[in-house]
């Protein structure tokens, strides 16, 4: 199967019905400052020891998605383009062969915010196979913090966990001020 290409990933979480996603339970974190909404078939699972401030298992453990807060300095601006490099740099360091380039698309107005959106695809290999998958990322710039949303997918996807991954991402909202 061929990897999305990243206008097509942007187009759909731009695009992408609402309706879809209809069972999802909202699920907040960073102190109830942002939510997402994940379907009912994504379950809590123990994800890998590895700071995520939310992790939750695809259907049938076909996949994953987390979603991971990274401080930024006092005075400091979020730098998405660096903390994505640095992203790709840890997979390599962690073993895993990142099998083309990585690809990513700015997107200056998702829940109001700027955001990066990239595809990494991944080939690990385990006990003489190689096990293709894709990182899909969405890197925020929350002011104070970066949010990495990170669906972990296996290739080829089908339909209904690339539609559960998008939906959860494109539900991305931040709770509104009250004056």
């Amino acid at each position: 199967m061929i990897i999305p290409s990243l206008r097509q990933l942007t187009l759909v979480l731009l695009t992408f019905s609402p309706g879809a996603v209809l069972q999802a339970g909202k699920v907040t974190f960073a102190r109830e400052r942002f939510s997402v909404d994940i379907p009912a078939d994504w379950k809590k699972g123990k994800g890998p020891d590895d700071g995520a401030i939310l992790y939750r298992n695809a259907p049938g453990g076909e996949g994953s998605f987390s979603i991971y807060q990274l401080p930024v300095a006092k005075d400091h601006r979020a730098n998405l383009e660096g903390t994505l490099t640095e992203r790709v740099k840890a997979i390599r360091k962690a073993g895993l062969k990142v099998s083309a380039e990585v690809k990513s698309q700015k997107q200056d107005n998702f829940d109001g915010k700027s955001a990066v959106f990239a595809v990494v695809p991944i080939e690990a290999s385990y006990r003489d196979q190689v096990v293709k998958f894709t990182y899909y990322l969405v890197l925020i710039d929350a002011r104070n913090s970066v949010i990495i949303m990170q669906a972990a997918l296996p290739r080829p996807l089908t339909p209904k966990l690339q539609q559960g991954a998008l939906g959860i991402i494109q539900s991305f909202r931040e709770k509104k001020q009250v004056p």
